[in-house]
Order: C-alpha cells, then structure tokens, then sequence
C-alpha cells in the first residue's frame, strides 16, 4: 500500500490535488501505466495545438495583434514569438532545402539559373570563344567557357588570390550546381536570422521619437517575419496544385505590414503606410546586400 503524497516530488511543496500549484507538476502513482501515459502526452499535444491555433490564427488574420498583446503583457496564451519563429523558419527552409536539391538533381535548375547564382555580387566574364582549329578535339576541350571574375582592379595579392580561388570554384559550379546551391542554402537561415535585429533596428528608427523599446520592436520584427514564412510556406503548397499565387503573395506582404503596424504601434493610416514603404525599401536592399554577401562568402569557401 502506497503512502499518501502530500509534498510535490519535483519542488517538495505542500500539494492538493492532482498538479502542484507550485510547479504545475501532475502527482500520481510511481508506476505509471502506459494507458496513463499516454493520456497525459494526448493531453499536452492538444493543449500545445490549441496554444499554435490561438497564435497562428491572430497571425494571418489579425495583423499586429500579437505583437501588440504581447507589449500589453498577455503572452502566455500565444506561443513565444521566438519559439513560433523557430518552428515555422524549420520547416521553411527545411522545405526550400528539399526542393531546391529536387529542381537541381531533376534538372529544372537550368543554366542560366546557374549563371545567374554564380555571377550574383561579383563582375563576372564569361569568355565562350575558341581558339585554333574548330575540328581539333585538344582545342575544343582546352577552349571551353571560362569564368573570370574581378573584385579589385590591380589589388593586393590577396585579393588575386582570392579572385583565383573563386575563379575555380565559380567554374566547378557552373558545371555542376548542386554543392553551391546546398551550401547556400545551409546559410540561408543564419542570413535571415541575422536581419531580424537589422529589421528591428529600422523599425527603431522610424518610431525614433515612439516610446517603444528595442525589445517591443524585435518582438514585431519575430512576429513579422514568422508571418512571411508561414505566407510562402501556404503559398507554396497551393502553387503545389498548379495555382499560381505569386502576384496574391506580393499583395499581401505590402498590404499586411501597414496593417501590423497600425495596430501594434497606434500610427494613423498615413503614418503607417509612409513607415512601411520606408521600411519595405531599406529592408530589400539591406536583404539584398545579405544574399549577395552570403552568394559571396559561399563561392569563396567553397
């Protein structure tokens, strides 16, 4: 015969009950049955599930809101915004990754797609002409396309070395891809996690004079960008059935961010739309200045 428990075995305060009102903890037997277990993780699933839907739903439909909840202190309802973004970013770019190697090894990755990744942020010639005989095997093999590529006219000598490494390897992704495009594509979320402070930071700037802290605006930059993962990651399985959305997504991510920011933040209509141009050019060229560097930093590694 079991003794009663009246301290919680996790943190030994006084219990009543099932759950210790002070760590949450369930009490019950020692040997826990199985059908017991299996209640308990059925239990936590759907309360987890319950928990996403009423963050997920606010997401997509009610732009701002969650941002704003969290700034007037209701959070536990909703999941964390830096674990929500986790978990959806995981199964962006783990989608990416997949099918981006399928378009690569079926081929769909094409050859100007290729050219278009290799000469990315770098002044790339291609010299496609051949010298001497054009019935000789020996010149024909030796005259294929070269890449050239310049970084610095007449720089120093570790910068032509550098522009040498990247020539070979710029060349070994022409002919084939598919290590470049991986190896890109596994930087892929480092470089967006990294323009999450950089979107917070313009954010800050322009509501310079709001009484908003850095936090409140890292926050929004979380729930904005899990926004737009979650907007490809929908738009990619209906455009999986043959429906084109591309023009649909562009709409929504321009007319989703005066909205947020209208709610989270209290600007008037025109003061929002103005901040969000501002934020949607600065935030592309910045984004565009990390791809290139990253495009970069890849092919010099390699």
């Amino acid at each position: 015969m079991e003794a009663s428990t009246t301290h919680c075995r996790n943190c030994d305060a006084l219990i009543d009950g099932q759950y210790c009102r002070s760590c949450g903890q369930r009490e019950g037997r020692g040997d826990l049955h199985f059908a017991e277990a299996a209640t308990d993780i059925l239990g936590d699933v759907f309360t987890w599930d319950s928990r996403v839907w009423r963050t997920l739903f606010p997401l997509l439909f009610r732009p701002g809101f969650l941002s704003a909840e969290f700034n007037a202190g209701r959070r536990m309802r909703y999941m964390p915004p830096f674990r929500l973004y986790i978990v959806v970013s995981f199964l962006m770019f783990l989608m990416i990754s997949l099918t981006a190697g399928d378009a690569v090894v079926s081929g769909e990755w094409d050859e100007e797609s290729t050219e278009s990744v290799v000469t990315l942020g770098v002044d790339v010639d291609v010299d496609a002409s051949t010298e001497g005989v054009a019935g000789s095997d020996a010149s024909a093999a030796s005259d294929k396309d070269k890449v050239t590529i310049n970084l610095m006219e007449d720089g120093p000598a570790w910068v032509q070395a550098l522009e040498k490494r990247m020539e070979a390897n710029a060349q070994r992704v022409k002919e084939d891809p598919r290590d470049y495009v991986d190896d890109l594509l596994d930087h892929l979320p480092q470089v967006m996690f990294v323009m999450l402070p950089l979107f917070a930071l313009l954010l800050k700037l322009v509501y310079f004079f709001s009484p908003y802290h850095y936090l409140q605006h890292l926050v929004f930059a979380l729930h904005y960008h899990t926004f737009v993962y979650l907007l490809f990651l929908i738009s990619s399985a209906v455009e999986a059935v043959s429906w084109n959305v591309d023009g649909l997504f562009s709409i929504l991510l321009i007319v989703y961010l005066p909205l947020a920011l209208h709610r989270c933040y209290g600007s008037s209509w025109g003061a929002a739309i103005g901040k969000s141009l501002a934020l949607l050019l600065s935030y592309t060229i910045a984004l565009f200045i990390g791809m290139v560097a990253a495009a970069i930093a890849v092919l010099a590694a390699m």
